[in-house]
Order: C-alpha cells, then structure tokens, then sequence
C-alpha cells in the first residue's frame, strides 16, 4: 500500500511539475510571437504574419484604417508599403501578461 500511495504522489507531482514548465513555455512562445510580429511591422515584413496570423475565407483584418479583408490583404496594403511612410515607426509592447487555461 506504501508502495501504491508513493507512485501516486510521485506521478502527480511529475505532471504538475510537467504542466508548470510548459505552461512557461507558452508564454515565452507567445512573446515570441508578438516580437516577431512587432518586427513585421517595423520593418514592412510580411512574414511573420503569414506564419502566426490565421488566413482563411473571409477572415477580417482591423486597423486604424478599418478592415482589410484576408491576410493578403493587410500585408500589401499596410504592412509592406508603410514601411517607407512609418519610417520612424516604432511598438513596444510592455506589461505583457498571459494566460494559459489547458
């Protein structure tokens, strides 16, 4: 019975610490992701939003400008040509806080 109760706490302390250490890993993914974008932006790079934005049939893209319809979209009207009008453009993104429910 010793036995039993000791694999029991052990492989529930194993998945919470498993569960904790990826949970941590998601965020520093997520901020990852946002700095990538970031650099996207000032940079006029379309990349990074063609791997981390969704782009699906009649998906919406808002700005301060208003939508743009698809992903396509945003990056050739607004990321990659305002890159020689916002020459100067520069986002911080700070306080980031996540949350990550499984």
């Amino acid at each position: 019975m010793k036995k039993f109760l000791i694999i029991i706490i052990s492989s529930l302390l194993s998945f919470f610490t498993f569960a904790h250490d990826n949970n941590a890993t998601d965020k520093d993914q997520i901020k990852d992701i946002i700095k990538q974008i970031e650099y996207g932006w000032e940079n006029g790079d379309g990349a990074p939003f063609k791997k981390h934005f969704f782009d699906f049939k009649g998906a919406r893209y808002f700005e301060s400008g208003g939508q743009n319809v698809g992903l396509s979209d945003l990056i050739e009207h607004h990321v990659e040509p305002e890159k020689d009008a916002l020459v100067f453009l520069s986002l911080d993104f700070s306080n980031i806080q996540t949350h990550v429910e499984r």
